[in-house]
């Protein structure tokens, strides 16, 4: 079987946006640099260089593994990856099966030197990208703290002003909110804890924050469970500068004040509720 050359390209959102990087453009000067020759093309557009979790490039290895490929092109190492330690994980993997990676800007060789400025590029771009991530984490902590809500969190109960950068009381969700409380607080005829509660806002016709026609147990339980409603909305609970999302410790989180929709007594109350469920669920 004839082997191919490969063209990957890359660009997340961000860079798109900011800085013009596009797919054809790195497709386009790849194919400049190799000629005529046909190559398979394999392209992950709005995508981060920090994982290799990409289904373009877990194809292009595949391909590899599978003895279909002997060469690839990319326009620039941080096309492959903006992580020094996943770019050469995969300058390693391939040249153990006897591929070339080869870039348009700043070729690749086995030489010491090669090597050097492989390294120093990679070790660069990670540097300006973790910059720019600790920039824009640092931006929006200060917009939180300064009292305006960052995006729409997409919370039941309530609408996202953007001019305004807060939370507004939804009159048609907030009043599904207090029946929530209030079905688990005092269950009337037929409707028997979150479960029930759930398949009553289905038979209603209630839609979901996102418009869905069935409730889940879960989202009922999150909206028992949400400080949002007692006027208490928390910015900064999760760290996303990593591959996996992690819960930020209580001190970092960052207060800001809305409008409530439940009195706290009321929430309060729900909360033993949700209590005693939990342990007559355990036992």
């Amino acid at each position: 079987m004839r082997k191919l050359l490969a063209i990957y390209a890359r660009v997340s959102t961000e860079e798109q946006a900011k800085h013009g990087f596009s797919i054809p453009s790195q497709i386009r000067e790849c194919q400049e640099r190799i000629g005529q020759v046909s190559a398979l093309i394999f392209a992950d557009e709005g995508v981060s260089g920090e994982t290799l979790h990409r289904p373009a490039l877990e194809k292009l290895r595949q391909k590899i593994k599978e003895g279909e490929v002997d060469s690839v092109y990319c326009l620039d190492p941080d096309r492959l990856s903006r992580k020094l330690l996943h770019q050469l994980l995969l300058t390693e993997e391939w040249e153990r099966q006897g591929v070339s990676l080869n870039f348009v800007n700043g070729d690749y060789s086995k030489t010491p030197e090669g090597n050097l400025f492989y390294a120093l590029r990679g070790a660069i771009s990670e540097f300006e990208k973790a910059k720019i991530t600790e920039r824009m984490c640092r931006g929006r902590r200060e917009k939180a703290r300064q009292g305006r809500v960052l995006r729409d969190f997409q919370i039941y109960g309530y609408d996202f002003d953007k001019t305004q950068e807060q939370l507004t009381i939804n009159p048609q969700e907030a009043e599904v909110v207090k029946e929530i409380f209030a079905w688990l607080i005092t269950p009337p005829p037929g409707i028997r804890g979150i479960s029930g509660i759930a398949r009553a806002l289905t038979a209603r016709g209630v839609p979901t924050k996102r418009g869905a026609p069935i409730w889940h147990r879960q989202v009922v339980r999150q909206i028992l469970g949400n400080r949002t409603y007692i006027g208490e909305f928390y910015q900064n609970r999760w760290d996303t500068t990593q591959e996996r999302v992690r819960p930020r410790p209580p001190e970092e989180w960052i207060y800001i004040p809305c409008p409530p929709i439940i009195d706290r007594d009321t929430f309060a109350t729900a909360q033993s509720i949700l209590s005693s469920l939990s342990v007559n669920s355990r036992s």
